[in-house]
């Protein structure tokens, strides 16, 4: 349905605007024509057949019964004029992809409670032996009061049943996220935990394990080991990276029994204390003695001013029969002259000291400065965050998830560029050229200066004869996360004049 479909009835509600756009359904925010309450409308982007009415009806009332605190619970379901319908919870506080955009490093203070609640919910399905088959911060949204609710239960299950869409359409949006068992068709309540595992990569580095094209990603799941998290870089224990890795082992049996116990694990690596390097404690070394054991290392003092009973006992001895020691006679008393010379000496010594040190350090910061900035001039940039971000846009645009490919840009494009602005602007090029049929990254990562990147994309479109070229910018900001900066293409006029 299109933007068109506003003020149309479905149901008892009203659509009132479109919430978001995705690869097949459209989220509205509605309203009941009686009672003024606020729900969530998703239309799925298909006609049902008659003999497919009653599959999607029963699929949708298992998801309704499902009731959990972390749960976007299911309200009413229908098809109307062959066009399938889901009424939920409305959760005002949009998505945690929206609230962390992509590229974002998360602490665990702020990650741990949302990996706690997603858990729970999964946990609570998989003992019902339901299978999510979507985890991602993007059906993570936030409630009233800022709790996590997972949505789209089964959702994948119910349109995979309902789409006439080739197995590529269905999970382009979501490889990055999908378990190797899932890839091959065999799902199970393991891999919504290898889901999590990677959406919990991602929070802690802020980039997914796999990157790359369609393909790429598949082969990755399939057969390479995720990178290992870097501990030093990261500040994270050696148990958290342990503890990933366990959830996102490629065979299901090797990660935990239970999505809760991983969610379990993840908080306590995090509660762990590694072995510090610490100095070992000073040892007392006492002179040979006969037997060691029965003396003491140290001798204690009482408080104050108070001196040992046998040096109290000489120096009172000393004082009573002074004459009958000879000490020696005091040198001469140097002269107050001198004396003032040799302090004046001192201060100045002291002086030429302190301005020594001064300039060397002032030379030894120029110097570091002066590396730094030659060196940041000559290091090649890590290039991993910046494709997965370029790679994260393109999938955005080919999906036609407009608000998600928004969240991408950065600062220099949507100081200009409304969100509003950005979804006319595409679904006009969609209207006219036709939507994504096909895209390849054919420059990737060129470094342009400092900390900016280039990416060269081809692009076929439904409506065009050719494909035409689409460049990307991408720039580090400080935080050290990825962002669009710029992007255009070289496409002429379409059909649409």
């Amino acid at each position: 349905m299109a933007d068109s479909s506003i003020g149309q009835r479905l149901g008892n509600y009203r659509l009132i605007r479109l919430l978001g756009h995705g690869g097949f359904a459209d989220v509205y925010l509605g309203e009941h024509i009686y009672l003024k309450t606020q729900a969530a409308i998703k239309v799925l982007h298909t006609q049902l057949q008659p003999e497919d009415i009653e599959k999607f009806r029963s699929e949708a009332l298992t998801i309704a019964h499902l009731i959990h605190p972390h749960i976007i619970r299911v309200l009413d379901f229908d098809v109307e004029n062959a066009v399938p319908f889901l009424i939920m919870d409305y959760a005002p506080n949009d998505t945690l992809r929206h609230r962390h955009p992509r590229g974002t490093r998360l602490p665990p203070t702020i990650f741990l409670p949302y990996v706690k609640q997603v858990a729970s919910a999964l946990q609570y399905a998989h003992d019902q032996k339901l299978i999510h088959r979507d985890v991602k911060p993007e059906n993570m949204l936030l409630g009233r009061n800022n709790e996590v609710l997972l949505s789209d239960f089964g959702i994948a299950l119910v349109s995979q049943n309902s789409l006439s869409q080739s197995t590529e359409d269905m999970v382009i949006g979501t490889m990055a996220y999908m378990a190797p068992e899932q890839i091959q068709g065999r799902p199970r309540t393991a891999s919504d935990q290898y889901a999590l595992g990677v959406v919990v990569y991602e929070w802690i580095s802020g980039m997914k394990p796999f990157n790359g094209s369609y393909m790429e990603i598949v082969t990755q799941h399939l057969s390479s080991p995720p990178p290992p998290l870097d501990e030093r870089t990261l500040a994270i224990p050696h148990a958290v990276q342990q503890v990933v890795l366990k959830a996102l082992a490629k065979d299901p049996h090797q990660r935990y029994e239970r999505v809760e116990d991983f969610a379990n694990a993840l908080e306590q690596a995090y509660q762990s204390k590694e072995p510090a390097l610490v100095m070992p404690p000073p040892v007392a070394v006492s002179p040979p003695q006969a037997n060691r054991t029965k003396q003491p290392v140290f001798t204690v003092y009482p408080p104050g001013d108070t001196v040992p009973p046998q040096q109290a006992n000489q120096a009172k001895r000393l004082a009573n029969t002074g004459e009958a020691y000879n000490f020696p006679k005091a040198p001469p008393a140097i002269t107050t002259s001198a004396r003032k010379l040799g302090h004046g000496l001192r201060r100045g010594l002291k002086v030429v000291a302190i301005l020594v040190v001064l300039c060397g350090l002032l030379v030894c910061g120029l110097g570091y400065a002066a590396f730094h900035y030659f060196s940041a001039q000559n290091t090649p940039v890590s290039t991993a965050g910046a494709s997965a971000m370029a790679s994260d846009f393109m999938q955005a645009v080919s999906n036609r998830n407009y608000d998600q490919a928004y969240n991408d840009l950065g600062s220099p494009v949507t100081r200009d560029t409304t969100r509003d602005q950005f979804k006319k602007q595409a679904q006009s090029e969609d209207s006219c050229y036709g939507p994504v049929t096909h895209y390849t990254v054919i420059n990737a990562g060129t470094q342009s200066k400092g900390n900016t990147l280039s990416y060269r994309y081809t692009i076929t479109r439904e409506k065009l004869s050719k494909p035409y070229q689409l460049d990307l910018t991408l720039q580090q900001g400080s935080s050290g996360n990825w962002q669009v900066t710029d992007y255009n293409s070289n496409v002429g006029q379409g059909p649409c004049g």
